[in-house]
């Protein structure tokens, strides 16, 4: 039986090897030579509720934390946070990364878990994090996420544990070594066939 980090690469992970396509974030704009499609994560009820249970709620549990809340960022992390939330009973919420609001009804001191998708640079992870210190909560160590690309093992001094983790590196267009070789950089999501097929 294939483990949990198995399952995911086969389904949603793409790499660059030599390929015609690789991937430009959407994020950031950065050019990156690892990719994972969380839409293919997200979309295997199974898998999720398999991660949820065996690595992130058991490790709620091994720390001996009970959040009130379990909070993510729209659109990728709500399915997996959503989840974890209905595992270990607790609410769930989310924080707008635009407006840098979050309109549940978090309360000063409230323990909260966050949930994101994955982690490259983490960016969308740390302004979720600054909205919940903003409404005095109090974010709760670890992070949890599908994936992790950053290479780091904390992120504002709360660790960050993960199904998958590798490092994939990040690059501006002028510096991309990918371009440099005459593949073409795309949006992951839309052109993920391409990738694939492209590998």
């Amino acid at each position: 039986m294939k483990t949990i980090p198995e399952m995911i690469n086969d389904k949603a992970i793409w790499k660059y090897d030599h390929s015609k396509f690789h991937v430009q974030t959407s994020e950031s704009g950065m050019h990156s030579d690892l990719y994972l499609n969380t839409d293919y994560v997200v979309s295997d009820v199974p898998l999720i509720e398999n991660i949820v249970k065996n690595i992130f709620s058991k490790e709620l549990g091994l720390r001996n934390i009970q959040p009130d809340w379990v909070i993510s960022y729209p659109p990728f992390g709500l399915a997996i946070a959503y989840a974890l939330a209905r595992q270990i009973g607790a609410k769930f919420g989310y924080a707008d990364t635009k407006t840098e609001t979050c309109d549940f009804d978090i309360r000063k001191g409230d323990v909260v878990t966050v949930v994101g998708d994955d982690i490259y640079s983490g960016g969308s992870i740390k302004k979720t994090i600054k909205i919940l210190d903003g409404l005095g909560a109090k974010v709760q160590s670890p992070i949890f996420t599908i994936g992790n690309f950053s290479g780091a093992k904390t992120l504002l001094d709360l660790e960050i544990v993960s199904a998958i983790a590798e490092k994939g590196n990040l690059y501006p267009e002028s510096d991309c070594p990918m371009c440099k070789a005459g593949s073409k950089a795309v949006l992951p999501r839309p052109n993920w066939n391409k990738l694939i097929l492209n590998k």
